[in-house]
């Protein structure tokens, strides 16, 4: 991995600091939520004492002290009296709850839905028979088939269910000994597909505050005993109070109400006596309209506060949990949208205080109601929500300008790197001279300790590559003076008289004088060689006519071997040494010879491209050994296995390379394709 690729990943690790502001925000958006609940539990605390102290507030009706639960009927307030055609639209739209009525075995049997409207009292029924069974006028009494019957003080209606029509409400007058029609009761049934629907209105003067609803189900209209009945009537026979708001309780709740603040009061059974503040039903359109703008950013902060998702408000009726206990209970719910099956993001938080009487001689203190205080959490979310929003531009601008700093910093120190790269591998050209001065940092760091490092390592190199150029020079020099007086004496010695032994020995010291004569001249010979081919003038001439010329003279001085040469048609002009060229095809031409069997072919070819001229030289004979195609070209190195005898020094292709550098080509060996000889290939650039 690259060291920029390397510095990135590691300047992911500042992404922890967005992560720990958003565990600092959760904490932050934790701790205000626990004190906005205990916020509302002071203040419901605060209503609930002064409840206490007033009981007829919460409790003016001393009738219900001590009736069994589920008794009661709710009747809800009416925003208009709703249209008696036993279709019950009007209640559908308003959304009230109903009351469930079950059957003796548990199971539902009937729904009722009670209201007010003014002086009068409406009713809703809808229950569930498969087989209705209606009145038979052929038989005697009010109702021989399924039945509803109202119970209210002081009387008792029977109403005979009917497919489709008016109701008719009867009640016994004792006076008369029979059944009459109550006139005031007014009403309607419907035929539902589940079974049949009753709605009716009444004088609520009619009720005296008192209802309760029973449902005989029979199978035939025999008068029979009823197979189901589901009813709200106590078994003492007397009906549940009809419970509704109360204004007295209303009003002192007013006293209480704040912004954003909703203040609910309900009995011991749940039904609400008094609501103030806030309704998050009439207001969740407009709300649903902004989480539909702000979708995505409540979705990016409910991630970053990890609220998660929270149980819808209800709308009319909160759960028992916190309506049915005696102890204090606090529970978060969702603000409630268009959807029913969605809440927002908005939180309600919602705490339940009891009401239980001061009466001090009273052992097991009666809860009168309880006070359910609930506030949303609009304020401490756009808190928490710009907390974030700072937060995250904050971190995330932080974070990108880290992400750039150490981008820009593993860049630049990628680039350093990599000229010290290409400098170290261009410092020394292929003849091993050091190529000008190494670059010398200016910064004192690791890389400039290095680079310094590598340009005294390269200084010393050069130093000593030139003690070892100088080298064949000085030995020249010096062993030319002790060579001639062991020339000189081996000379005077043969002019004397010898033996056959003295005299074989003085001629093999002779031949060996001769031949260190010989490897002298050729050191001084390269290096005089060498100096001269940088002080040649370069000029433009024709290779293909150079080529030919020289060609013919190889043919002509070794006329056992065949030269042949295959070149383009035309001149082909090149800017450089002839003189050098010639030399260079010299030593190819007598390498060749040196290792071509006789009688065999060495091919010269020329080939001309738009950006070289491709010069090859091939022969018969032993392969290169292996690893000697770069090495024969360096000084002193020679692969002739001819014992030493022809004092070869391994020159010849070295002064090839230097002329090949001078004319800034290369110069390449390597066997030929088919094993059977070696090609040198020459390019020089045009």
């Amino acid at each position: 991995m690259k060291l920029r690729s390397q510095l990135v990943l590691l300047s992911l690790c500042t992404l922890a600091l967005p992560w720990a502001g958003c565990q600092y925000l959760r904490q932050v958006d934790e701790a205000l939520s626990q004190g906005q609940m205990q916020t509302l539990e002071a203040t419901g605390n605060a209503i609930a004492a002064r409840l206490a102290s007033a009981p007829e507030l919460i409790a003016p009706d001393p009738r219900r002290t001590g009736r069994p639960p589920g008794a009661q009927l709710y009747l809800h307030p009416l925003a208009q009296a709703p249209v008696l055609d036993g279709y019950g639209e009007e209640w559908r739209a308003q959304g009230l709850p109903p009351k469930v009525l079950d059957d003796l075995q548990g199971k539902p049997q009937a729904r009722v839905t009670l209201g007010r409207r003014g002086e009068r009292a409406y009713l809703l029924l809808t229950a569930q028979d498969q087989t209705p069974s209606y009145r038979d006028p052929r038989l005697a009494g009010v109702s021989n088939g399924d039945t509803v019957e109202l119970f209210t003080a002081h009387q008792h209606y029977i109403l005979p269910v009917a497919s489709q029509g008016p109701v008719q409400a009867m009640w016994y007058n004792p006076r008369r000994g029979k059944y009459e029609r109550e006139l005031r009761i007014r009403g309607r049934w419907t035929a539902s597909p589940r079974g049949y629907q009753l709605e009716l209105a009444m004088p609520f003067a009619l009720t005296d505050g008192e209802l309760a609803v029973r449902v005989l189900d029979r199978v035939r209209s025999d008068g029979g005993t009823p197979q189901r009945i589901a009813s709200t009537l106590p078994a003492d026979g007397r009906p549940g109070a009809l419970v509704e708001p109360l204004p007295a309780l209303q009003q002192e709740l007013e006293h209480f109400a704040r912004p954003e603040l909703q203040l609910t009061v309900v009995d011991q059974e749940g039904f609400v006596l008094a609501r103030t503040g806030r309704d998050w039903y009439r207001n969740r359109s407009v709300a649903a309209a902004d989480d539909n703008h702000n979708w995505l950013r409540d979705w990016f902060y409910r991630q970053v506060l990890a609220t998660g998702q929270l149980p819808p408000l209800p709308e009319s009726q909160l759960p028992p949990t916190l309506t049915r206990n005696r102890e204090t209970a606090s529970q978060w719910f969702g603000a409630p949208t268009t959807d029913t099956s969605a809440t927002s993001d908005e939180r309600i938080g919602a705490v339940s205080v009891p009401v239980v009487t001061r009466a001090d001689n009273i052992i097991e203190r009666p809860l009168l109601g309880r006070v359910i205080t609930a506030q949303s959490t609009s304020a401490l979310q756009s808190l928490t929500e710009s907390a974030a929003r700072r937060l995250w531009l904050t971190t995330a601008g932080a974070a990108g300008l880290v992400l750039l700093l150490l981008l820009g910093y593993a860049s630049w120190l990628s680039w350093r790197i990599r000229k010290l790269h290409k400098a170290a591998q261009t410092a020394v050209d292929a003849s091993g001279r050091l190529r000008g001065d190494f670059p010398r940092p200016i910064l004192n760091d690791e890389l400039g300790a290095l680079n310094r490092a590598f340009a005294s390592l390269l200084r010393e190199l050069d130093h000593y590559h030139q003690y070892l150029r100088s080298l064949a020079s000085k030995l020249s020099h010096e062993l030319r003076t002790p060579l001639a007086v062991m020339r000189s004496s081996l000379d005077n010695l043969s002019a004397g008289e010898l033996d056959s032994d003295s005299r074989r020995y003085a001629e093999r010291a002779a031949e060996g004088g001769a031949r260190l004569s010989s490897i002298l001249n050729a050191l001084s010979a390269a290096n005089h060689l060498e100096a001269s081919i940088n002080q040649a003038e370069r000029e433009e001439f024709d290779l293909h006519d150079l080529l030919q010329l020289l060609t013919q003279s190889y043919a002509d001085a070794h006329p056992q071997y065949g030269f042949t040469l295959r070149a383009p048609e035309g001149p082909q002009l090149y800017y450089g040494a002839p003189e050098l060229l010639a030399q260079l095809l010299d030593k190819l031409a007598d390498n060749a010879v040196s290792f071509a069997p006789e009688s065999s072919e060495i091919r010269l070819a020329l080939e001309a491209t738009a950006r070289e001229y491709i010069l090859r030289v091939s022969n018969d004979g032993p392969p290169l050994p292996e690893g000697f195609e770069q090495k024969l070209f360096d000084s002193l190195v020679s692969v002739r296995n001819d014992g030493g005898k022809e004092g070869h020094l391994g020159l010849g292709l070295h002064i090839a390379r230097l002329i090949a550098d001078f004319h800034q080509g290369t110069l390449e060996a390597a066997n030929r394709d088919d094993g059977r000889g070696v090609v040198f290939t020459l390019f020089l650039p045009r």
